[in-house]
């Protein structure tokens, strides 16, 4: 699914200067970032095809640690970022800040003291934690439209479509963290699954921010279309 992805981000590229006064800028580099580390992550490929040969048998060997340090904690911690600038009320804000602290504590911890599994499995506790992390960002935005004039447009702006396409993404694919040892014990019924929701989810999720990127105004327009 590496296409839909590039597809996201490049779209963001080609439309960035639509976006470049707005916080929507910084999706955009996030979505080049998301792409470096799903190319950066196929190493793993290599390793089964003999270019990568030498690290088999070193913790390294499986990608488990890269995706769960650059996706599953840095994305999480990037959208809490991102959700406390767009964000207007204060104690939503606060609340979602101390949140990503303990998210990011929680990670640690859990990390250090289980450091050999960090390297060969996903941690369910990771995934639950920036899943809730997630859920905050997104009620707490569609709270706000929901109490502003800001419903009147919500079809035109992209942090609509980026709070569907993530809450859908996370609600989702968290549960599957408890299935994992299915996937380690090569259950070809689980794997199958497994790759048919991946497939689905990614889909739906970088299809989204793309169309959101091409329907959506910056948030200065809608503001000046509401008050014509």
């Amino acid at each position: 699914m590496l296409a839909v992805e590039v597809l996201a981000a490049v779209t963001g590229l080609i439309l960035y200067n639509k976006y470049s006064q707005t916080v929507a800028k910084y999706f955009i580099v996030f979505l080049c970032y998301v792409v470096f580390i799903v190319v950066v992550g196929r190493y793993t490929f290599w390793i089964e095809n003999g270019f990568f040969n030498f690290l088999k048998g070193t913790l390294i060997e499986k990608n488990y640690w890269w995706f769960t340090l650059n996706w599953k904690i840095g994305a999480v911690s990037f959208f809490s970022w991102y959700y406390q600038k767009i964000l207007k009320n204060k104690l939503n804000i606060k609340i979602l800040k101390y949140s990503t602290y303990l998210f990011l504590g929680v990670s640690v911890f859990t990390i250090i003291t289980n450091i050999n599994f960090f390297f060969n499995g996903s941690f369910p506790v990771i995934a639950i934690c920036g899943c809730i992390i997630i859920m905050q960002c997104a009620f707490f935005f569609f709270f706000e439209i929901l109490q502003s004039e800001a419903i009147l447009n919500f079809h035109k702006s992209l942090n609509f479509y980026i709070s569907c396409a993530i809450l859908i993404f996370w609600l989702i694919k968290t549960p599957l963290a408890f299935f994992e040892i299915y996937y380690r014990k090569i259950d070809q019924d689980y794997v199958h699954l497994r790759a048919y929701i991946n497939l689905v989810v990614i889909f739906i999720m970088y299809l989204t921010f793309t169309v959101g990127f091409i329907v959506s105004k910056p948030e200065k327009e809608i503001k000046k279309e509401l008050h014509k």
